[in-house]
């Protein structure tokens, strides 16, 4: 990358030790790494948002080559809107019971999964005590 031979970089080390000091050495490498790290997650931040306006793009104009469905972009709570959903033609208490029910639906399908469970662990329990006998 910068084109050094390991001498160049040992001559480069050793002046930054007697500049710097065998003290503060360590600080400053820490800053540095901090620095670089700080510089590839915007870089990645960044390139990751070109890559979504890039989709968003081909989405919109219709030459995308996944089958992606616009609404996978969108957020959970929206893309479970009823089909026939104008904004801003419900109450909010109409609102306040689709919540009420999204949440119900949620808590139904956790007490499905810990049934599940403990069913699996009950029957766990039973082929160990029948291993034991």
């Amino acid at each position: 990358m910068f084109d050094l031979s390991w001498i160049e970089l040992g001559f480069v080390g050793a002046l930054a030790l007697l500049v710097i000091g065998p003290k503060d050495l360590p600080k400053m490498f820490k800053m540095i790494n901090q620095f670089v790290t700080k510089a590839k997650r915007t870089i990645n931040d960044v390139k990751g948002g070109f890559k979504q306006l890039e989709n968003e793009i081909r989405i919109v104009e219709g030459t995308t080559t996944e089958s992606t469905n616009w609404k996978q972009l969108l957020p959970e709570d929206i893309r479970n809107l009823p089909d026939d959903f104008i904004p801003g033609s419900q109450n909010a208490e109409y609102h306040t019971n689709r919540a009420q029910q999204i949440a119900n639906k949620k808590a139904e399908v956790e007490q499905q999964q810990k049934a599940q469970e403990e069913q699996e662990e009950q029957s766990a329990g039973n082929t160990n005590q029948k291993l034991s006998q």
